[in-house]
């Protein structure tokens, strides 16, 4: 039996992976942690310390992993990857950065300028066409988390340029990005160049955070790819 851990968005939770987790958990053992700052673990979010986190619960597990990272998570997916691929059996990264551009530093300035309530609307829409009940948990996580989180780690991502060390990891890689994810396919391009043998796979009819979206096409995203590296 595989192992999957699964690293939420940023201003998100474990419970949006709720999906992937009905899915896979019958055959797969599925680990959801929670980033720093995000429900009932103390911040402040970093990437350091959400790095460190995540790499803990790697190396708990009896095995090698397949790690996921969706959004911001996948940032940290692919930190985590080059702190413990010895531990890693797969990296799969969606709608992830590793080089912020200057529609990144808009983006982030216009949302630090909104009210939250407005933030969480946006956010909302992100989430369109998923589960009622996954939006619903998905819009608390984001009002739990708090704008100030969501913009910690938006920060952060505004001041990291890993391009240069993607070249280390020698993990089977798959990168995604929605293609009405417009913003970030230009991200996804380039962590699959720099990546060696890295693949890179844009999702027809997916925005950002498609494993609400589509669970059951990311939840088989997921399983196809580790059932190719046995």
């Amino acid at each position: 039996m595989s192992a999957f851990v699964l690293i939420h968005a940023f201003g998100s939770g474990p419970r949006a992976w709720q999906p992937q987790i009905d899915a896979l958990g019958a055959e797969h053992r599925v680990i959801a942690p929670e980033l720093p700052g995000h429900g009932d673990t103390p911040g402040p979010l970093t990437l350091d310390r959400a790095t460190a986190a995540i790499s803990e619960v790697i190396n708990e597990q009896p095995e090698p992993v397949h790690l996921v990272g969706i959004s911001g998570g996948g940032t940290i997916a692919l930190l985590t990857a080059l702190a413990v691929q010895k531990r890693l059996a797969g990296l799969i990264v969606s709608g992830a950065s590793a080089r912020p551009s200057s529609a990144d530093a808009v983006q982030r300035a216009i949302m630090g300028l909104l009210p939250a309530d407005v933030l969480v609307g946006m956010f909302k829409g992100m989430y369109s066409g998923g589960r009622p009940e996954c939006v619903a948990t998905a819009v608390d996580d984001l009002r739990r988390a708090g704008k100030q989180t969501l913009l910690a780690g938006l920060r952060e991502l505004g001041g990291l340029d890993l391009l240069p060390r993607l070249g280390e990891i020698g993990v089977p890689t798959l990168v995604l990005s929605g293609e009405k994810d417009r913003p970030n396919i230009a991200h996804a391009r380039r962590i699959a160049a720099a990546v060696p043998g890295a693949e890179l796979r844009l999702v027809p009819d997916a925005g950002h955070l498609w494993n609400l979206e589509h669970p059951g096409l990311f939840s088989r995203t997921l399983t196809d790819f580790a059932a190719g590296l046995t």
